[in-house]
């Protein structure tokens, strides 16, 4: 048991940070009190670990071409899992642990119009059943451009937004015929036109629909949804439904009263810029506090692992990550990255925290 003593804590629920101790018994949080080692944090930062809310990272292997990508099919299939694709051992893990992030909900390309039931894992070097938080979290679904490339590209159909559609109201009408268990819909939509669709489903199925990217959205000024996995806005523009990509749409979601949380879509952009996002939305005025709660707590409410993680509270697993200066300073340093009570990252060699 360890006792950490004079740091500035997270605290999630003020959304600030205070001098507080915290003490860490096997992979938990605690207040036991009972701690036979005490570590001194006076002067740095504790944050709860940062959470990557979409992610391809261990499905699409960085530094590997085609026969490292698992992270989609052509076909669609409601038993595809992205648990059966990731490779643990992707050196991205590593790169999240030096970053702060301790775990990623993992997600398929959005080459796939139906890609697969999705998964939310901590970065812990081991098998992936050992890193798995929560295992078939959603149904994952791609519209517009990408889906649209890829299907032409193959020769096959849809071609366009209105076989998309269909496609997507046969698949859902098959989730709830067969009464399958997850509940949760997640689109990739950049454009307008495509997340007017996606408010049209939630009118037509008893699901719970999240739009990851949500380009757009500014746009759609009386549309109302759910939450979006925002992002990222730190990468090149790829294609037309891009256009209007910037970091404003962090703030843009926060006037509108729509919940978000922070992406990198790793390898789309490397999962070392996951604070990096929140750094550009600070920039486009949406408050300090805020963007660190949904790159921790925020996130892991919406991916409902929030009684597991995403806090520093008593009972809760011991995901934390220490920093030199505030996690949002551009210069901030991560000294070292715990999951579980473990410490799994240290800045320098022999470092005593």
């Amino acid at each position: 048991m360890t006792r950490y003593i004079n740091g500035l804590v997270f605290n999630s629920e003020t959304r600030s940070f205070e001098n507080t101790d915290f003490e860490v018994h096997g992979q938990y949080f605690t207040q036991l009190n009972t701690a036979e080692t005490e570590i001194d944090l006076h002067g740095y930062y504790i944050t709860p670990g940062l959470i990557d809310s979409c992610s391809q990272i261990g499905l699409a292997e960085i530094g590997i071409r085609w026969e490292g990508d698992d992270s989609f099919e052509f076909e669609s299939h409601l038993q595809y899992s992205v648990i059966d694709g990731i490779y643990p051992f992707d050196t991205a893990f590593k790169n999240a642990l030096s970053h702060g992030i301790t775990a990623s909900h993992i997600v398929p390309s959005p080459k796939s119009l139906v890609g697969a039931k999705t998964a939310i894992i901590h970065h812990t070097p081991s098998t992936v059943d050992e890193m798995v938080i929560k295992k078939d979290f959603g149904y994952s679904f791609s519209i517009g451009q990408n889906a649209k490339s890829t299907f032409f590209t193959a020769q096959k159909k849809p071609l366009t937004r209105m076989g998309i559609a269909k496609i997507m109201r046969e698949t859902l009408q098959q989730i709830q015929e067969q009464e399958l268990q997850i509940r949760k819909i997640l689109v990739r939509a950049h454009k307008a036109v495509d997340m007017e669709l996606i408010a049209r489903l939630q009118q037509e199925f008893p699901y719970e629909f999240h739009i990851i990217h949500g380009t757009e959205i500014p746009l759609l000024e009386g549309a109302s949804f759910n939450t979006v996995i925002a992002g990222p806005t730190f990468r090149y523009i790829e294609h037309n439904e891009m256009m209007a990509l910037s970091p404003k749409l962090y703030s843009q979601l926060a006037a509108r009263e729509i919940p978000f949380v922070f992406c990198t879509d790793h390898p789309v952009s490397s999962t070392t810029h996951l604070a990096l996002e929140a750094c550009l939305a600070v920039r486009e005025k949406l408050p300090r506090q805020d963007a660190l709660y949904a790159l921790t707590t925020g996130a892991a409410t919406l991916l409902g692992i929030e009684h597991l993680t995403g806090s520093i509270k008593d009972g809760l697993l011991a995901d934390f990550v220490i920093w030199n200066k505030h996690p949002l300073d551009l210069d901030a340093k991560v000294v070292a990255t715990f999951i579980k009570g473990r410490k799994e990252y240290s800045w320098e060699e022999g470092i005593t925290i």
